[in-house]
């Protein structure tokens, strides 16, 4: 499956979920929303169907489009939509500044460049050199790998950041990079003790983003029942699961880094304070 194909399945997989939570709260949701859906699914499928080549390319489009327009619909309708997200902001700046260092050392698609700009390569943490977990956050391989991570961190950092907090969020989104990693490596190694590991991206720290909002969202049901909540826990267990058809289909990717990302954020999202809505 080429990267058209593969472009094309994520943007209709996440439009087709989206319909779940559109029939579920069709009560709670303003109108346009379940056109607007459909209008999104009519036009990937027009250009699945006159223009195959570019469809993949046309859908994420498409996507980015209808979130985005529930996005400026909710800041419109509701100032406590507007989160300030300094640390949001700032990690989205950091994996930008690291990106062009890449560029710069031609290490955006080369193993052996990635390795010198910090990847986390198994060989070096045999030498020490533990200190790849953080770094390896920051790199990606690609134009479309950072596209894709830093828009999921734009859309779920800010939430999540003033639930917990500037200090706590920027913990519990290393944490969960370093966590879905190091399992990673781990069951890599119990598999066979040989294989050599070579890793990069925010993929398993936005994951647990996923997964620290999949369990406030739970908290919160269970405190309150509310409507919001269920809508949420929904929206989030979608991710996970489009994220692990993806996983599949691209092995390229690690799925046991982003799932253990996801449980990691989980687990400190069942335990931390938060900041909790009046």
């Amino acid at each position: 499956m080429d990267i058209n194909q593969i472009l094309f399945l994520i943007a209709t997989l996440n439009l087709a979920g989206d319909l779940y939570s559109i029939v579920k709260f069709r009560d709670q949701i303003p109108q346009w929303i379940p056109i607007a859906n459909v209008v999104a699914l009519i036009g990937c499928g027009l250009a699945w169907a006159f223009i195959p080549h570019s469809s993949g390319s046309i859908a994420i489009g498409i996507l980015i489009t209808y979130v985005l327009a529930i996005k400026l619909h909710a800041r419109k309708r509701s100032a406590a939509i507007k989160l300030p997200s300094p640390a949001t902001k700032a990690l989205i700046v950091l994996n930008i500044l690291a990106f062009g260092i890449q560029l710069l050392y031609s290490a955006t698609n080369n193993p052996i460049g990635f390795i010198q700009v910090g990847a986390l390569y198994t060989p070096l943490l045999a030498e020490g050199e533990w200190w790849r977990f953080l770094t390896a956050q920051f790199l990606h391989w690609g134009a479309l790998h950072i596209l894709f991570n830093m828009m999921g961190l734009w859309f779920l950092g800010p939430l999540v950041e003033n639930l917990l907090g500037v200090i706590r969020f920027v913990l519990s989104y290393a944490a969960c990079g370093i966590g879905g990693m190091a399992i990673a490596v781990l069951l890599s190694y119990l598999l066979d003790p040989e294989q050599v590991v070579l890793m990069l991206g925010a993929s398993a720290s936005v994951l647990g983003l996923v997964g620290l909002q999949a369990a406030i969202a739970f908290r919160a049901l269970r405190r309150s029942g509310s409507a919001f909540a269920k809508a949420q826990l929904a929206s989030m267990t979608q991710i996970v699961v489009l994220q692990a058809v993806f996983d599949f289909m691209v092995p390229e990717v690690s799925s046991t880094a982003h799932l253990g990302g996801a449980a990691v954020g989980f687990i400190i999202g069942m335990f931390l304070k938060v900041r909790w809505a009046a």
